[in-house]
């Protein structure tokens, strides 16, 4: 089975379905016609059901009830199962037409169908007029087709007499009606299992299904079952129900045979054999599924009470009867999905008898299968389509409730009855796989009845079923559960654990990849059976690692079956046993199958939390206005201490990437009066809306890390700074501590745990603070002061950092650039290989100390070693350099030097202050201007052009650079180089590449902007922090009028060449000055439309609004940056209240 074709087929099927049945309705609503006339009740109807909801609500349900029975008429024409032997909507083998207008075509009408056959006949042979005289028969025969199946399916075939025949598509019969599309997307072969049903149902409701959950609104009480509908593959099924009813029946019955042909069954560890069960009549035993959908789950209990009843002798023609009315029950609050699992159990009864369905129709057999209506009459089921089977119902309230049959509410009384007896009784086994909603999506009356129903639940629905489930089964009963795993590890479901960990016995549970149900779709679940008594058995786990194809899924889980040490794709073990009370001697109870008793003892130690403070960060309520990189602001007014009372922006940790020991210091806060701005933000009501400023703690050492990541944890030091609740950080008690703590948690001994305390990628202060801190045979500080060391070194070497002295390049310096990039590799290889071995040290030191030999590894793979992520990559287990990502950070430091941000002539940043200028620059070197080895550009412009038609053209002052930098003698040589490294020559990469470079280096928060042409004809570079009011005047008549002015005298050149030229000059001449001459009108539009208007503005910048606001004051004027001056930025911009919102253009 196909599932992506069949996904394909259903969306199709549903949008040509609304389409022809909304065309349909507005012709039916808006014509007058004599056979309309004559459907004045039908159409009276349809106008009442619109009133009610509305049009799309009423085609939706007319399209899906439609589509419902098309669906179970081909599925029966398919195997053959159609009451009156006549397929309805499939031809015979070689035939085009259904088979049903085909028979009637040479006189062949069955008499049990209700239908005028004369007048079908008379519409087929002409003696009635009609446009399409095969499709008008046609729709008569479907119509009655329906109506007889009525008898056998009353919940799907309704009689049809109402607005839902009335909206019939009219196209029943070409090769593009819905027939057509149905029989070719249900194949003979598909149709082989009856679980088609199911898949197709999911499929039909995908994309509404897709909508709802990326909506991320609260569901309305008609969104919940689309919401929530998600199907269950088979082998998880079989899973449940093997291990729930197929446990039941070895336990009532010993010496059963039938466990062993139940593929999914697990043996149960128990530490002492159970009592055998008291005898219970297989006629007796009752199967429950709260959220039926369409049946996929009873549908496989069929089969598992089919065997057992074989197994007891029963006669095959009793079997299928005998299940679905006395051991199947279920309901939903989707009627669609109800009705389609009523057809699926009679179709499971008519696999097995052939002649089952005749039964059906003689003794009225129907399932017992309901679905949530809301009855206003009934305060329990008010609200029952959004609470469904949540709703409580005591045995003996079910037993006390009565219909009267002469009361205005009789038949409805009698439905509603019906829902008392499936809630009020208690079941040998209940199966779901419950809806997943979580608490901030939960419709109105649903989320206040699970808040006050189940408060320890209440933060997802699943959870609340998981207890309501347990209710509804017998002592010593089993529940079976396909769920999100969340509910095993975090904090908001741990009276849950400690409820079932206590008071339920866990038999086994499944972790599925978390592709297990889609492919394309993650999906983080768990499959799990409880037992509804005490045990002291043992629970058996499986987990079949993080990814893997779903076909892949059942094939791991049979051969962890078959070899206890089986290893899962994630290079782990697959198959655990735990005594589940041992998960209660850990911090919050988080079900850690895969611990060892070693490692679970180790929680029994200190604790992190009781050596250190682990403290939640800060939360400004508005980071565009609190913060900045800090290369976004002048640096004098950076403090680096408690201390820099004068300063405004402060160092602060705010999370970042995956790095271990020191690093990610991009961010500063406005602190500026012990955070004065910060501490006073308030909303329109006065209250405060930011808060946890920890001010015992900041500017303190301490530790931080990433609260938010996308793979694994990392811990670095955090020294005079602030921190943010994406950047959390923990303080030790004791200060001897500090490096033993550091290093523990870079260790792969928290990488083990911490999946324990958190599976998620959100790491919180007290997640850390749960896991153990076993520190005190620790003696290997010297490592972790080497791990630092490396780590800072690295950091320290590049443009983001405010401590950079100078590029790696600079500093090694060989005799020529080849020279000093191989001593570049050399030196920086050494330091990778030595914070590796330190790392794997480190491992090897608390291994030991924690007793996990064996249990956790020391190795760390490279690419988990966190210093020069840019600069390489691990290639077959090699580090690689990228000579081109090293050259790149070599060209942005020499352009950070054309303009004075660095020197060649001292370490650091040099001209990092708004405003400055090349006098402060000669002041900050202290040497005169003779004396500077590279002069920056005096009037902060640098062209980037494609040709050089100005002296301080920025490949003429790259060159000068080089030659200054590396010598005169190996120039030649070391450009050569360069562009080897680059990929292309150096004029190419700075108008190509070299802005995009900056732009990523730089977070889309430049310092260095582009003004440039629309056509990017004309590109000239201006340092920020050098920017004047006057700078656009000085790029207006400085650089742009006079590149027009040479641009046009090269072209009175040119029309000099054109004159006196040979033939071959003359063409080329004339190309290029029609290029020129674009080129020409480019400019001149830019200079009068744009650069002058703005020049004449005098626009002032302050560095302090950060270049996301002072970028966007340039309008057209500047290069468009995605996701900084485009549509969608500027608009973010617009919304700041704490701007002149005129000065963005």
């Amino acid at each position: 089975m196909n599932t992506n074709t069949l996904k394909k087929f259903a969306q199709e099927a549903r949008k040509k379905l609304i389409s022809q049945i909304g065309a349909k309705l507005e012709l039916v609503l808006t014509s007058d016609s004599a056979e309309l006339r004559e459907k004045a009740s039908q159409i009276k109807k349809l106008q009442e059901a619109i009133n009610a909801s509305n049009k799309e609500q009423v085609i939706e349900t007319v399209a899906y009830t439609w589509f419902n029975r098309f669906m179970a008429l081909r599925f029966m024409d398919a195997n053959d199962y159609q009451p009156i032997g006549i397929r309805v909507v499939t031809p015979k083998a070689g035939y085009t037409l259904p088979e049903i207008l085909d028979e009637a075509k040479q006189g062949n009408i069955p008499d049990e169908l209700p239908v005028n056959q004369r007048h079908i006949y008379d519409v087929l042979d002409g003696k009635i007029p009609s446009s399409n005289s095969q499709n008008e028969a046609y729709k008569e025969l479907l119509i009655g087709a329906c109506n007889h199946l009525n008898q056998v399916f009353p919940f799907l075939f309704e009689k049809l007499s109402d607005y839902t025949e009335l909206l019939l598509p009219d196209d029943l019969i070409s090769e593009f009606s819905i027939v057509q599309v149905i029989r070719e997307g249900m194949t003979d072969e598909d149709c082989k299992e009856v679980e088609i049903i199911g898949w197709l149902y999911q499929f039909y409701i995908s994309e509404l299904n897709e909508d709802l959950i990326s909506s991320k609104k609260v569901y309305k009480k008609n969104e919940l079952a689309p919401a929530s509908q998600l199907f269950t593959p088979k082998w998880i099924v079989q899973y449940m129900v093997d291990n729930t009813l197929g446990q039941l029946w070895s336990e009532i019955n010993p010496t059963t045979k039938v466990t062993d042909t139940l593929e999914f069954y697990i043996k149960p560890a128990y530490k002492e054999q159970l009592s055998t069960r008291e005898t219970k009549s297989i006629e007796d035993i009752k199967f429950f599924e709260p959220c039926v959908g369409s049946g996929h789950i009873l549908s496989y209990a069929f089969d598992v009470f089919y065997k057992m009843y074989e197994e007891q002798g029963y006669n095959p023609t009793e079997i299928s009867e005998l299940i679905i009315t006395k051991n199947l029950y279920g309901v939903d609050i989707d009627q669609r999905a109800a009705q389609l699992a009523s057809f699926v159990l009679l179709m499971k009864g008519q696999q097995k008898h052939r002649r089952f369905l005749r039964v059906v129709e003689k003794k009225n057999i129907q399932p017992n299968i309901s679905f949530y209506q809301d009855f206003e009459f009934d305060n329990n089921f008010k609200n029952a389509t959004a609470l469904g089977s949540l709703i409580t119902i005591e045995t003996e309230e079910a037993k006390a409730y009565k219909v009267d049959g002469n009361s205005l509410f009789g038949e409805r009384q009698a439905e509603v009855k019906k829902l008392y007896d499936l809630l009020g009784q208690r079941y040998d086994v209940v199966v779901t796989n419950p809806p997943y909603i979580s608490s901030s999506r939960m419709e109105g009356g649903l989320k206040q009845y699970v808040e006050a129903n189940y408060p320890e639940t209440k933060s997802d629905l699943f959870a609340a079923f998981i207890i309501r489930c347990i209710e509804l089964c017998d002592e010593d009963g089993f529940t079976g559960f396909v769920t999100p795993f969340v509910w095993m590890f975090i904090k908001s479901y741990e009276n849950l654990r400690r409820y079932l960990l206590n008071k339920k016995y866990l038999s086994s549970l499944i972790k599925p990849s978390y592709t297990s149900f889609f492919e394309s779709a993650i999906v983080p679940l768990c499959t799990f059976v409880v037992r509804n008594s005490v045990q002291k058995g043992k629970s058996t786990f499986f987990d079949l690692g993080y990814l893997g194809t779903l076909s892949e899924q059942p094939i791991r889980l049979k051969k962890a079956f078959l070899d206890e040490n089986d290893i899962n794709v994630d290079g782990k073990k697959t198959q655990y046993i735990q005594n589940q009370i041992d998960f209660l001697r850990i911090p919050g109870s988080p079900m850690g199958y895969w611990l060892n008793e070693n490692t679970i003892s180790t929680f029994s130690n200190n604790l992190i939390g009781d050596i250190s403070e682990p403290r939640l960060g800060m939360a400004t309520a508005d980071n565009n206005l609190f913060l900045r990189f800090n290369w976004e602001v002048s640096k004098e007014k950076i403090g680096f201490n408690e201390k820099d009372y004068k300063a405004k922006w402060f160092n602060y940790a705010k999370g970042g990437d995956f790095r271990k020991w020191y690093g990610n210091q991009e961010y500063t806060v406005n602190w500026k009066n012990k955070g004065e701005d910060i501490r006073s933000f308030t909303n329109s009501q006065g209250k405060v809306r930011s808060h946890n400023y920890n001010m015992d703690y900041i500017f303190k050492k301490g530790i931080t890390w990433s609260a938010l990541t996308s793979s694994q944890t990392s811990f670095r030091t955090l020294e005079n700074s602030l921190f943010d609740n994406a950047g959390s950080s923990l303080f030790v008690k004791n200060e001897k501590d500090y490096l033993p703590v550091l290093g523990l948690l870079n260790s792969n001994i928290i990488e083990y745990l911490l999946p324990v305390i958190s599976p998620t990628l959100n790491c919180q202060p007290g997640t850390i603070a749960k896991l153990p801190g076993k520190i005190d045979d620790f003696g290997a500080t010297n490592l972790v002061i080497d791990c630092i060391s490396i780590a800072k070194d690295e950091y320290n070497s590049k443009e983001l950092s405010v401590l950079l002295k100078q590029n790696e390049l600079i500093r090694i310096k060989g005799q020529d650039l080849e020279e000093t990039y191989d001593l570049y590799q050399h030196y920086w290889k050494n330091k990778f290989s030595q914070l590796h071995k330190n790392e794997e040290e480190l491992n090897r030191q608390f291994i030991g100390i924690y007793g996990l030999q064996g249990e956790v590894k020391p190795e760390v793979p490279l690419k988990d070693i966190t210093i020069l992520k840019e600069e390489t990559k691990i290639i077959n287990g090699q580090l690689v350099f990228q000579v081109k990502e090293v050259f790149a950070q070599f060209m942005s430091y020499a352009v950070g030097c054309m303009f004075g941000r660095y020197s060649l002539d001292k370490d650091g940043l040099i001209l990092a202050n708004q405003g400055e200028t090349l006098e402060d620059y000669l002041e900050k070197v202290g040497i005169s201007e003779t004396e500077v080895s590279f002069l920056p550009d005096d009037d902060n412009i640098i062209p980037i052009l494609d040709d050089e038609w100005f002296e301080d053209d920025i490949v003429n002052r790259f060159n000068e650079f080089l030659k200054i930098s590396f010598g005169k003698a190996n120039f030649e040589k070391n450009v050569a180089y360069v562009e080897e490294c680059l990929g292309k020559d150096i004029r190419k990469y700075f108008v190509k590449d070299f802005y995009a470079d900056h732009i990523k280096r730089y977070k889309k928060r430049p310092i260095y902007w582009m003004f440039s042409s629309p056509k990017g004809s004309f590109n000239v570079l201006i340092y920020m922090h050098r920017y004047t009011q006057d700078t656009l005047n000085q790029i207006l008549n400085g650089y742009l009028k006079e590149y027009r002015e040479k641009l046009n005298t090269h072209i009175d050149n040119l029309d000099h060449l054109i004159e006196s030229g040979t033939s071959a000059e003359q063409t080329k001449a004339s190309k290029e000055k029609d290029k020129l001459k674009l080129v020409v009108n480019e400019l001149l539009e830019y200079e009068r439309d744009v650069l002058y208007p703005l020049a004449t503005e005098r626009i002032a910048i302050d560095l302090d609004d950060g270049v996301l606001v002072n970028y966007n004051k340039f309008g057209e004027a500047i290069k468009k940056v995605a996701g900084l001056n485009d549509k969608t930025a500027k608009k973010k911009v617009r919304a700041f209240d704490w701007i002149d919102t005129k000065e963005i253009r």
